[in-house]
């Protein structure tokens, strides 16, 4: 079994470094099937070790690939499967080199998805070794930028990805960071200029159609001969009723607190209950 594993990991190897994602998908679909009706799948503590560390190459490959082809769902399958190699099994297996690579790209994860409090509790799991590692560094800097407001560096980080698997989820992070933005927008300026609006996006030059797509999601409407955006209009905010529904956002508290001549305020809602969520992960983490 063992052999054909190692064989299994040339292969699949061989296919990464050619570039051929499809390919690898494919096998490692396969592959994954194999480990499972085995047990390796599962990290058995009690399984022969060159064997186990065929199966944690196979899983790493597999979880870097399905980045490179941009399916976050695979990605998460083959990380999620990948720990018990590394936490059950660390006195049995040697370190793996690629493991500094997935605790950075987990953490950039944690970030594009806004789970930081996860995101500090795993930075205080981790040995100093893991912490002055480049690619764990690097989401720990990107982090750092974002408490600081700082996201032109944010954008900029792309031209100095430590792997391709890095901007994948730096993509998501922007996405996540434009969401921000336009909220802060949306509530601030009754209307803004295409221009001006693809800066503070960080949409570039020849960007236009991209930005125009992700402000008809949201709700805005362009003015073709002034090239102006306008928002959506919405009642006066009341901060009483953003504070009922970031604890309750329950159609019967909501109607409960309109009838109290509550008004409904839509902006001042989605400022304060990201305010209030961030918050309480901060008080967790304390």
């Amino acid at each position: 079994m063992s052999l054909d594993l190692q064989q299994s990991v040339s292969e699949l190897q061989k296919l990464f470094d050619s570039g051929k994602k499809d390919e690898v998908a494919k096998l490692a679909t396969q592959l994954k099937i194999k480990l499972a009706q085995s047990g390796l799948y599962f990290a058995p503590p009690d399984a022969d070790p060159q064997s186990l560390l065929a199966a944690r190459s196979i899983l790493e490959i597999a979880t870097f690939n399905a980045l490179r082809r941009s399916n976050l769902v695979s990605y998460a399958q083959y990380n999620a499967a990948l720990q018990p190699f590394y936490v059950n099994l660390a006195n049995k297996l040697p370190p793996s080199p690629n493991r500094p690579i997935i605790i950075g790209l987990e953490l950039l994860a944690m970030l594009s998805e806004g789970k930081y409090s996860q995101f500090h509790m795993t930075l205080e799991a981790l040995d100093v070794a893991d912490l002055g590692d480049v690619f764990v560094r690097w989401p720990v800097d990107l982090e750092r930028w974002m408490m600081e407001g700082a996201y032109n560096k944010v954008y900029r980080a792309r031209e100095r990805v430590p792997r391709e698997e890095y901007a994948v989820l730096l993509d998501r992070l922007m996405g996540t960071i434009r969401e921000q933005i336009a909220l802060t927008i949306e509530t601030s300026y009754p209307s803004l200029p295409l221009a001006n609006a693809a800066q503070l996006l960080f949409f570039k030059d020849g960007e236009t159609s991209a930005l125009v797509k992700f402000a008809s999601e949201r709700g805005w409407s362009l003015e073709p001969s002034t090239q102006t955006f306008t928002f959506p209009k919405s009642p006066i905010p009341d901060i009483a009723l953003a504070a009922i529904a970031a604890h309750d956002s329950s159609r019967i508290a909501m109607d409960i607190a309109g009838g109290k001549g509550i008004k409904r305020g839509a902006p001042m809602q989605s400022m304060i209950r990201p305010a209030l969520e961030l918050a309480h992960e901060l008080e967790s983490i304390v």
